[in-house]
């Protein structure tokens, strides 16, 4: 699975820039971005987000739930992707049995090579998750 893993996150690095060429999804992430802000502050009760933009947002909040513990709020520090690793997906990480596979893993997550994951390497990462469960569910849809 972690290999399953480095690979699909190679193949999502490929596409990082074309997704930045899209200026539409800027400006509706940019808006979005402001709806979050206020539903967190719980300014705008009147806004009703779609399921999928509420989904964003726990994203957007569980990751700075975790940068902001210490340093660079906007980081992850190795200690704070294995909290969040550990906490938010206790199903993935009970798996990993040695220390090797989770250091492979929290490698393969930090592209730069900077020793810290930004919000961008962690969606990339939730991306490739995501898309090995979509693929884990596709194959066992019958049983």
């Amino acid at each position: 699975m972690v290999h399953k893993i480095a690979s699909t996150l190679k193949l999502l690095q490929s596409f990082e820039g074309k997704v930045k060429q899209l200026e539409i999804a800027f400006k509706y992430f940019h808006i979005f971005s402001a709806y979050c802000y206020c539903r967190k502050r719980r300014t705008l009760h009147y806004i009703k987000m779609s399921d999928l933009e509420s989904c964003l947002g726990t994203i957007i909040e569980v990751f700075h739930k975790y940068s902001s513990k210490e340093g660079d709020k906007y980081k992850l520090k190795k200690s704070e992707l294995k909290d969040l690793l550990t906490n938010e997906f206790p199903t993935l990480t009970e798996h990993v049995k040695d220390q090797a596979t989770m250091d492979s893993l929290m490698e393969s997550v930090d592209t730069d090579g900077d020793s810290e994951c930004d919000f961008q390497e962690f969606m990339t990462f939730i991306t490739m998750v995501t898309i090995c469960c979509h693929e884990f569910f596709e194959h066992h849809e019958d049983e």
